[in-house]
């Protein structure tokens, strides 16, 4: 009787551990397809790899720029206390050209221009008495600028289409190219390089701007003493007042 009644308890124990075994195998099952369930958030990577591809385009529309650009000159001169003279030789014309730089996503930016720039006068009279040289009529030149400048940015530069109040500042280089009074070639009398500093302001909305500049020559307009204006220009400087229309291309 006892022993018929440990083999009882013997049994009932082996069930138990029977009926278990599979409630234990479901759990360890469970256990081992967790990491297949937390696989699911695998697409996350795909999604920061978007973001992050989406990043830099935003800011590839910002920064450094390149602007199409002309506009308007009117160039007089200015004497040794360094005043304009506007009562004297006026010669004005259009520029054209191409701008780099400028910063527009920070407040601080660098820039450089090239730009032509063609002038004329009427009635201009020139004289020479050495090379026996005498020519009047119409005054025209041609030239090349090159100012480099920097340029701050007051508000609004986040991206290209922001209205942005500007000031820029800095220096401008000219390369005289052509310089004639009535077809009379007059390029040897003036010198051919010149330079001074300039300064401006600006306001740039939707890719397109609007500049105002002064730029301040400081050498004489003549080469040499030999050559005068009739105008009273042998020791003038000359004072050039641009207005610059703007395209952001890029």
């Amino acid at each position: 009787m006892r022993i018929l009644r440990q083999m009882t308890i013997a049994m009932i124990t082996i069930g138990a551990l029977l009926a278990s075994t599979p409630a234990f195998a479901q759990n360890s099952t469970d256990t081992d397809s967790a990491p297949a369930r937390l696989a699911l958030p695998m697409a996350t990577p795909l999604t920061i790899s978007k973001m992050a591809t989406f990043v830099p385009q935003a800011e590839k529309e910002q920064g450094l720029g390149i602007f199409l650009q002309g506009g308007w000159v009117r160039s007089s001169t200015y004497n040794e206390e360094g005043l304009p003279g506007f009562d004297t030789l006026t010669p004005s014309g259009v520029i054209f050209g191409v701008g780099f730089g400028g910063n527009k996503s920070g407040a601080f930016g660098i820039g450089v221009d090239i730009n032509y720039v063609i002038k004329s006068a009427d009635d201009v009279t020139f004289l020479n008495i050495p090379d026996e040289f005498f020519a009047s009529g119409e005054f025209d030149t041609n030239v090349l600028n090159i100012p480099v400048y920097g340029r701050i940015n007051f508000f609004g530069h986040q991206t290209k289409n922001s209205p942005t109040l500007y000031v820029v500042f800095g220096g401008f280089f000219d390369i005289l190219i052509s310089a004639k009074i009535a077809d009379e070639d007059v390029k040897d009398y003036f010198h051919g390089f010149d330079f001074g500093p300039m300064g401006g302001i600006g306001f740039e909305a939707y890719r397109v701007g609007v500049e105002a500049r002064g730029q301040w020559a400081m050498r004489t307009l003549q080469e040499t003493d030999n050559g005068t204006f009739l105008n009273g220009l042998q020791e003038s400087k000359a004072f050039s007042f641009v207005l610059l229309f703007k395209f952001r291309v890029h």
